[in-house]
């Protein structure tokens, strides 16, 4: 499912470690629901949002310096009445294009466009099966229906092969319990479960970061301990026998001690294999860190291929006190660990020879009803 051009940029990233294959692009600053650990919307209330001929000179920027994946994330990419024109704009450049949804806004008619436009990866935010606490979460009554009647959609309208629909689910002591159902859920209708841990700040004056909240109901306490890693224990055995499970086996057995408070001693390696760019088209080192530097500046490329530039980033990426979100991570295992590239590279065969069925959304529901009753 990846383009050619995201194929020599994975290539030459596992090389040399020097080729950004993966960008996260926000491409806005909303977002219409309010998740209780995330302060992105808040964070960027002032950052004034890219009009198309802007995005089109950060396509042109991003070819430049021969990124490969480019993710468009926001707030809520499809509060953008123009998201599949943004889609277009990267996938005719020949970048792979995947969207990041809560999936309450995703139509028949909003889908099928960014099908059309070249949209082949789509990641939809699922925190519980259970609509109450699922609604708790994403801060809006009813969301839960509308991002399960999603999920008939999306399986219904991207083709069937060489395409992948994942569920992201953020890890917190609200949901811990249910992971192994969502993963169920996830493998039944031929999506795939992405597990992210939760990240929160210290403290609601924190401002350090964009997207960490104060969320304390969210975070792990020491009598959690046990059955987080319980939980993880069937999480990695679920992935052996076959269930769709994203994240590698590296990344699962790190993710309990993060969770746990721990840092993950990981190799960040932004800006030479990943950045992100915020709504107003800031160069960011990661989703998380906030920069002036601006992809619209004609200077950019040559900037950014500067060796000044790069050790300034990675001193600032060095200082940082850590994360795990999943995105950035995983990109380094893959790069720096053969055992993480041969995982990878058995799962995109995987998926390059798989057929995904289309469900209804009486099927969703029925396959949440089955799983949640194999637990009695």
């Amino acid at each position: 499912m990846f383009t050619r051009k995201t194929k020599i940029a994975l290539g030459k990233a596992i090389l040399t470690r020097k080729s950004p294959v993966y960008v996260q692009f926000a491409v806005t600053k909303n977002c219409n629901l309010g998740c209780g650990m995330c302060a992105s919307s808040v964070s960027r209330k002032a950052e004034k949002e890219l009009s198309l001929a802007e995005i089109e000179k950060i396509a042109d920027r991003l070819e430049k310096i021969r990124a490969g994946i480019i993710l468009l994330t926001g707030g809520e990419p499809f509060l953008r009445p123009d998201i599949s024109q943004i889609i277009r704009i990267f996938s005719e450049k020949g970048f792979t294009v995947r969207l990041q949804t809560n999936g309450t806004l995703a139509t028949e008619e909003n889908i099928r466009q960014a099908c059309a436009a070249g949209m082949k990866e789509v990641t939809i935010s699922l925190n519980s099966l259970d609509p109450q606490v699922h609604d708790s979460i994403s801060g809006q009554s009813g969301s839960w229906d509308k991002t399960i009647a999603c999920f008939s959609r999306f399986s219904r309208i991207l083709p069937p092969q060489n395409t992948l629909l994942g569920i992201n689910t953020v890890v917190c002591r609200r949901n811990l319990k249910e992971l192994p159902q969502i993963i169920k859920f996830a493998t039944r209708l031929g999506f795939y479960s992405s597990l992210i841990p939760i990240h929160v700040s210290a403290t609601a004056a924190d401002g350090e970061f964009i997207i960490r909240k104060e969320a304390p109901d969210f975070s792990f306490r020491k009598e959690d301990f046990s059955d987080l890693d319980r939980a993880y224990r069937e999480i990695i055995a679920m992935k052996k026998n076959g269930y769709n499970i994203y994240n590698s086996y590296k990344f699962l057995r790190s993710s309990t001690r993060f969770l746990k408070g721990q840092r993950i001693n990981w190799h960040c390696d932004s800006p030479d294999l990943y950045f992100a760019i915020s709504p107003s088209g800031n160069f960011l080192p990661c989703a998380d860190l906030n920069s002036e530097i601006s992809l619209l500046d004609g200077n950019f490329v040559d900037l950014y291929r500067s060796g000044a530039f790069r050790s300034r980033i990675r001193k600032m990426v060095g200082n940082c006190k850590g994360c795990f979100y999943a995105c950035w991570p995983e990109i380094s295992f893959l790069c720096r660990d053969p055992r993480v590239l041969v995982e990878r590279l058995l799962f995109g065969l995987q998926t390059s020879l798989s057929t995904r069925t289309s469900v209804t959304e009486e099927q969703c529901r029925e396959i949440i009803k089955e799983i949640k009753e194999e637990k009695g």
